[in-house]
């Protein structure tokens, strides 16, 4: 959808306020609204941070933790560490598995692009032609020709009018913080659920949202536990961070895993964390991060991430029944997003997973090489190349006498230095990303150095 025409999108929602307008109690939605809610479960936490770059400017522009910060590193890195530019766009422009739901939304706010695949003019097996594994062109290790014919697309969800998501004769209603009811469920039993005991307080006014709602109805959900009474109230409730025990996270192992050495200089004196020193396969981890949706997010935190009014949303999306959705598998997309076929990184320690190919581009993976990806399947950095890790995830290539005349700028003595060696594994790795949303300073030291009480960082 173009930007002309998302500009001319309007919802208009029935909302109940209390008499003294200070809370939503709930709005009612039509399909195609409750539709862009759950595609804000898709969404990949790197897509959203270019979002709210390109959106919001200045001091207005929304961060999500130390993710943003990394991001905005990785831009900044020299061409030459990346195996490819097009290596480097797949992680400043993160693509989901949902492009073609995105183009079906009644206002598509995620500037969507088709996933297209491609093929060799020359090249089949069988009745089955190359084609690629990858969003873009790739190399026929057959023939050796750049496989640039772009392959019969695969069918197409539904039209936007028959409902993305949720069916399209379906209504619902929407609480102030992003808990989805059928309105099947009844008068009563909703204002039960809600805790309404005075129909009197109840007030009825109309709201309108457009593009640029949509986009702040997002950012609200990612800052504050009551995003639709913030935005249309404007109020502004500070969020609190969820408190995650390791024992709520989803325990899955990742058969691909492997430990990562990462390097940790610490400050004796106040047991600060200085930096890290990692290789490439550590920053193609936390590349990895940028990669996950909002929902693949809440599916390895148990539904209890870090963004409240997001866990409601996810928790109230698992609770509906199956008849209000367009399928069942479409609501298991929605609870658990599998990531674009191809972008996975063997450095990657977090259980994720991939789309799978429909069953005719699936004949022999091993005949193809990437273009984007000549090292293999996800691998986006040269190598051995070493970084300096900031602890608010800033990443640059890391230099021996940098980081001694960093430690002279700060007036830090040699003697008051030590290093510590880590093996990151899944439960590091998990407590990375917890700290990667909660913190926009501190990321590592959060997810690494409260484990060890003997590197305590001394409380400004």
């Amino acid at each position: 959808m173009s930007d002309a025409a998302n500009e001319d999108v309007k919802f208009s929602l029935k909302v109940m306020v209390n008499k003294d307008k200070t809370k939503v109690l709930f709005a009612e939605a039509d399909p195609h609204f409750v539709d862009i809610l759950l595609s804000f479960l898709t969404l990949p936490l790197g897509r959203i941070i270019e979002f709210f770059d390109n959106h919001y400017k200045g001091e207005e522009t929304p961060s999500i933790g130390s993710l943003t910060n990394f991001s905005r590193s990785l831009d900044n890195l020299a061409d030459a560490h990346f195996v490819t530019e097009d290596a480097q766009q797949a992680l400043l422009y993160v693509n989901s598995s949902f492009e073609d739901a995105y183009k079906c939304l009644k206002l598509d706010i995620s500037n969507s692009q088709s996933a297209k695949y491609f093929c060799c003019f020359l090249t089949s097996h069988g009745s089955i032609p190359c084609v690629s594994i990858y969003y873009d062109n790739l190399t026929c290790k057959v023939c050796g020709n750049t496989m640039r014919k772009e392959a019969a697309e695969r069918p197409s969800i539904a039209a936007s009018s028959d409902g993305v998501f949720v069916k399209s004769k379906a209504s619902f209603t929407i609480s102030g913080d992003l808990q989805i009811f059928p309105n099947e469920i009844g008068l009563l039993s909703f204002i039960t659920l809600l805790g309404i005991t005075d129909a009197h307080e109840a007030q009825e006014i109309q709201v309108s949202f457009g593009f640029n709602e949509i986009m702040d109805l997002l950012k609200a959900s990612l800052t504050s536990p009551t995003p639709l009474s913030d935005l249309i109230l404007r109020k502004k409730t500070k969020s609190s961070t969820a408190a995650i025990s390791m024992h709520e996270i989803v325990n899955e192992i990742n058969p691909r895993c492997r430990n990562l050495s990462l390097k940790l200089m610490i400050r004796k004196s106040t047991g600060e964390l200085l930096y890290a020193q990692a290789q490439e396969d550590f920053v193609e981890f936390l590349s990895g991060l940028l990669t996950i949706p909002l929902g693949g997010l809440e599916h390895l935190q148990a539904g209890k991430s870090c963004f409240k009014a997001i866990n409601n949303l996810y928790r109230s999306t698992a609770e509906l029944d199956d008849k209000y959705f367009k399928t069942s598998e479409t609501k298991k997309r929605l609870m658990n997003p599998h990531l674009p076929h191809g972008c996975i990184s063997p450095n990657q320690i977090l259980p994720l997973t991939e789309e799978c190919l429909p069953a005719e581009y699936i004949d022999d993976l091993s005949l193809f090489s990437s273009v984007a990806f000549p090292e293999g399947q996800g691998r986006y950095l040269e190598r051995p190349t070493t970084y300096l890790v900031s602890d608010n995830l800033t990443v640059t290539p890391y230099f021996t006498a940098s980081a001694l005349c960093r430690m002279n700028k700060e007036k830090i003595p040699i003697s008051d230095v030590e290093e510590m060696q880590l093996q990151i594994g899944l439960k590091e790795a998990l407590s990375i990303l917890k700290a990667s949303l909660t913190s926009t300073t501190t990321a590592l030291s959060d997810a690494l150095l409260n484990a060890y009480p003997s590197h305590k960082r001394q409380k400004k």
